[in-house]
C-alpha cells in the first residue's frame, strides 16, 4: 500500500493549482486526508516557494482565505507570523536543507518540529494577540534533494518560540539545534514508566491529583512525588507542559 509521501513523489511533478478543474490525483489525496484530520495541514514547495495545497482552516490562515495564501506564496507568511519569530522561521527554512545535504540521514529522519507565534487580530482589540502553535515538517525528497514540506500546525502550550527539533524513525533519539552555536545535539528521549503514561493520560481528561489517586487507588502523597519525579524527568514545571511534550516528543 502507498503512502502519503510514496503518493506525493508519484504526482509532484502533476501538482496544479487547487482551482484548476484537472486537480492532480495528489491534491484530491491531500484534501482527503485534511478532512479526518483536526490540525491545520499544508504542503509548502521549497523551490518554487509555494503552497501546493492549504487545507481550509483557520488555525493557519489566521481569517486570511486560501486563495490569497495560494497567491502569495512564501510572502504569505509576513502576514500571519509575529515579526520578532519571522526571522526564526526564515532561518529554519534554510537550516532543513542544510542538514538533508548530508544525504546518509534520509533514511533515518522522520520529521521537524519547531514553535512559533502567529498572529490573530479580534474586534475587541486595538491590536493583534499572538498564538503560540507547535509544527510538524516532514521532509519529501525528490532526485535526492529537498523539494516539499508536509505541514501539520496546531496549538501549542510552549512558552516561547525558538526551538527546532529533528525527530528520529527510531523513536529513541532526537535532535535539538542551538540557533547560538549554530549545532545540532543528540539526546535520548525518555521512556516513561505505565504508572506515568497512567497520570498523564489522567491528566490529559483534566482529572486533579485527587482524583488521580483515587483512580490509581494510591494516595495523594505518593502521586504527588510521582508528578514531582515526573516533571524533574521531562524537565518541566507544570503538568501543562509536560502534557505538550509527552505528546510531541515522547515514547
Amino acid at each position: 500500500m502507498n503512502t502519503f509521501e510514496d503518493l506525493f513523489s508519484e504526482y509532484a511533478g502533476r501538482i496544479t493549482d487547487t482551482v484548476n478543474e484537472q486537480e492532480s490525483v495528489f491534491i484530491q489525496y491531500c484534501k482527503l486526508f485534511s478532512s479526518i484530520i483536526t490540525d491545520s495541514f499544508y504542503v509548502l514547495d521549497i523551490v518554487q516557494k509555494q503552497f501546493c495545497y492549504i487545507k481550509p482552516d483557520n488555525l493557519f490562515l489566521c481569517d486570511h482565505s486560501v486563495e490569497e495564501a495560494m497567491r502569495l506564496g512564501h510572502d504569505f507568511y509576513t502576514q500571519i507570523i509575529h515579526p520578532d519569530d519571522l526571522p526564526l522561521w526564515i532561518n529554519i527554512l534554510k537550516i532543513i536543507p542544510q542538514y538533508l545535504d548530508r544525504k546518509d540521514k534520509w533514511n533515518e529522519i522522520d520529521y521537524f518540529s519547531c514553535t512559533l507565534r502567529l498572529l490573530r487580530k479580534y474586534s475587541f482589540s486595538s491590536h493583534f494577540l499572538s498564538q503560540m502553535v507547535y509544527q510538524r515538517m516532514k521532509p519529501i525528497c525528490l532526485n535526492n534533494n529537498l523539494r516539499y514540506l508536509i505541514c501539520i500546525v496546531e496549538n501549542s502550550t510552549d512558552k516561547k518560540a525558538g526551538n527546532l527539533f529533528l525527530h528520529n524513525k527510531d523513536k529513541s533519539t532526537y535532535e535539538e539545534y542551538n540557533f547560538i552555536t549554530r549545532r545540532w545535539k543528540q539526546d535520548k528521549i525518555e521512556i516513561l514508566t505505565e504508572r506515568e503514561k497512567a497520570i498523564l493520560m489522567l491528566a490529559q481528561q483534566c482529572k486533579n491529583t485527587v482524583e488521580i489517586a483515587n483512580e490509581l487507588c494510591k494516595g495523594q502523597h505518593t502521586i504527588r512525588n510521582q508528578i514531582k519525579a515526573l516533571f524533574n524527568k521531562l524537565k518541566v514545571h507544570s503538568m501543562q507542559e509536560a502534557l505538550q511534550i509527552s505528546k510531541n516528543r515522547l515514547k
